[in-house]
């Protein structure tokens, strides 16, 4: 039992007893830098398949789609430790769900720039682009006829800030940035030359021959 409590003390060191059998406790869950006040009352055996959970109002609001999820819980948690962590896990996921569902969609600016730089580049190049343009593909081909891909994450920001971009082979690769800069061209520039200069098809080439060699024991 001393386990348990200086457990949730450490888990959750703003909730604490407000009577001497621990029946109560009282004071705020921490998620995402945010604090939010709550009180919990036991029953005498401490079961929490009959206690009461007391929310603030800005707790009740951010909790109001996950009501059955937490009576769940209470029915099913071993301890209150045990509740606190879900409760907090589920607070995380409710806030971060919130934090998604609100976020500004980016200016125009982002958009018309966007489009100017995929039409520069050749709409043919382009193979995916989400809803919100956040995430696009553009593809490319070797000597051997492959299709490589080039996946772009662009923020907000873009293309004041730098995107995140990933490419389908295992050559090392790179494109330098700067602010307000025509990312798109020398990102595909680069991408294109890496894959023309026949780079992925040797190295495909020396994998698919390394494959097909058997390994000889002394």
């Amino acid at each position: 039992m001393a386990v348990t409590e200086a457990s949730l003390l450490r888990q959750c060191p703003l909730l604490l007893p407000q009577n001497r059998s621990k029946t109560v406790y009282e004071g705020f869950i921490s998620a995402q830098g945010r604090d939010f006040h709550l009180r919990i009352v036991l029953p005498e055996d401490l079961q929490l398949k009959n206690a009461r959970l007391l929310c603030s109002w800005q707790l009740r609001t951010i909790l109001s789609g996950y009501h059955r999820i937490v009576q769940q819980r209470m029915q099913h948690s071993p301890d209150l430790m045990s509740f606190m962590m879900e409760l907090k896990m589920l607070l995380e996921v409710a806030l971060k769900n919130r934090q998604e569902l609100y976020a500004l969609p980016p200016p125009p600016q982002f958009y018309s720039s966007l489009i100017e730089e995929i039409g520069t580049l050749g709409w043919d190049k382009l193979v995916y682009a989400d809803t919100c343009f956040s995430t696009i593909k553009l593809k490319a081909e070797d000597a051997s006829g492959r299709e490589h891909l080039i996946t772009l994450k662009l923020k907000a920001k873009y293309p004041a800030e730098s995107p995140d971009y990933f490419v389908d082979f295992p050559v090392p690769f790179c494109a330098s940035w700067t602010p307000q800069s025509f990312f798109l061209g020398r990102i595909t520039w680069r991408f294109n030359h890496v894959v023309a200069c026949n780079i992925v098809h040797s190295f495909f080439e020396i994998d698919k021959i390394m494959a097909g060699r058997s390994v000889s024991h002394p």
